[in-house]
C-alpha cells in the first residue's frame, strides 16, 4: 500500500510538472511582438517565479520566434579572426560583448545559426540572474561521420544551473530541422532537447571541454565517432545497444553475416531493419547469449549495401556503416 501511494504521488507530480510546462508555453506563445530584449525579460520575470519556469519560457519563446538562417548557413562567410590577450578578464569581456551583439541581432531579425540561438538564450538567462553556459562542440548526425573524427567545432548549445544542478538544452535542434534535400527549414518545436539527459545528448553532441559532458566517465573524440548514429526515436524504442558496439560493421568473409550486440531487451518492441539498397523491411530477431546480452545475426546479401538502418514506429532509430 505504501509503495502504491508513492507511485501515485510520483505520477501526480509528473503530471503537474508537464501541465506546468503547458501553461507556461501557452502564456509565452501569446506574448506580443516585443522589439526589445528587456521587454521580454521584464514580462517573463513578472510572469514566473522559479528559474525552471523562466528557462522554459525563454526556451519556448526562442523556439517559436526564431528561424534557422539558411541563407547565412549556405553563404560563403569569411573566417572569423579572433584576438586573445594575456588577461582572462579582458578576454571574457570581449566574449561578452560579442555575445550581446549576436543576441541583439538575432532578437531583431528573428533568424540565427546555432551560435545565435545559444547566445540569445544566454543573454535572456543572464538578465534573469540564471547561471548559464554556451557549450561549443561537435555534432555527429550522418553515417558518413562514423570512424571519421572531426576536431573543428561546428555547433553550440546551452547548459543552465537549476537548483545547483546543470541541465542541458539545444535550442537549434529543438526549433526545427532541415528537410530531406536541405533546402528548407521545417519549423517543428519539440521537447526532446529540453533538459535532455547528458548520456543521451552525448550520442550526438560532443562538447569541446569534457567537463560539459556531465557524465561520470567522459569519452574521447575518437570514441564518440566510433559509435553508430542515434536518432531520437531510438530512446523510445526499448532497443538498448551494447556500450562497446561500434558503428562500423564488418562482414564475415566465411558466411557473409553481420553480428550486432545489444543489452537486455525486457522492454523490446517491434524493430525492423533494412540495408540501404533494399526495398523490404525485415523484422529484427535477437538471440540471447547471456542473461543481459543479445545478438542480432543478419545476412549480408549485397556487396553494394553501405548502410544498415533500424526502424521503430516508422521512424529511423539507428544507422550503421558497413565496412567495404
Amino acid at each position: 500500500m505504501k509503495q502504491l501511494i508513492t507511485i501515485l504521488f510520483t505520477l501526480c507530480l509528473t503530471y503537474a510538472y508537464s501541465q506546468n510546462y503547458k501553461s507556461i508555453d501557452e502564456k509565452v506563445k501569446n506574448y506580443p511582438n516585443y522589439d526589445q530584449i528587456d521587454q521580454l525579460v521584464l514580462r517573463v520575470n513578472n510572469s514566473f517565479d522559479t528559474d525552471t519556469e523562466k528557462v522554459r519560457a525563454y526556451y519556448t519563446w526562442i523556439a517559436h520566434n526564431v528561424t534557422y538562417d539558411l541563407i547565412k548557413y549556405y553563404s560563403i562567410r569569411p573566417p572569423v579572426l579572433g584576438s586573445s590577450f594575456n588577461s582572462a578578464s579582458i578576454n571574457k569581456s570581449i566574449e561578452n560583448q560579442k555575445r550581446k551583439k549576436i543576441a541583439k541581432q538575432v532578437f531583431k531579425e528573428r533568424k540565427a545559426l546555432c551560435l545565435g540561438y545559444s547566445s540569445l538564450f544566454t543573454e535572456l538567462c543572464l538578465k534573469s540572474n540564471i547561471e548559464v553556459e554556451i557549450i561549443k562542440g561537435i555534432t555527429k548526425v550522418s553515417v558518413n561521420d562514423i570512424e571519421n573524427p572531426r576536431y573543428t567545432k561546428n555547433h553550440s548549445w546551452n547548459a543552465v544551473k537549476i537548483n545547483n544542478q546543470w541541465k542541458l538544452l539545444d535550442l537549434t535542434f529543438a526549433s526545427g530541422y532541415l528537410n530531406g534535400n536541405a533546402s528548407q527549414w521545417v519549423k517543428h518545436i519539440n521537447d526532446f532537447y529540453f533538459f535532455i539527459d547528458p548520456e543521451i545528448l552525448l550520442s550526438s553532441h560532443l562538447p569541446e571541454q569534457s567537463k560539459f559532458q556531465f557524465v561520470p566517465e567522459p569519452i574521447s573524440t575518437e570514441a564518440f565517432f566510433k559509435r553508430p548514429i542515434f536518432y531520437k526515436k531510438y530512446f523510445e524504442s526499448g532497443l538498448k545497444m551494447d556500450n562497446y558496439q561500434k558503428g562500423l560493421l564488418s562482414v564475415s568473409k566465411e558466411n557473409k553475416k553481420i553480428r550486432i550486440n545489444f543489452k537486455d531487451q525486457k522492454d523490446h518492441k517491434d524493430i525492423y531493419y533494412k540495408f540501404n539498397n533494399e526495398i523490404k523491411y525485415k523484422k529484427l530477431s535477437l538471440k540471447q547469449n547471456t542473461v543481459d546480452h543479445y545478438e542480432a545475426i543478419l545476412k549480408y546479401r549485397s556487396d553494394k549495401s553501405k548502410v544498415l538502418s533500424f526502424f521503430y514506429d516508422n521512424h529511423k532509430i539507428l544507422d550503421f556503416k558497413i565496412e567495404q
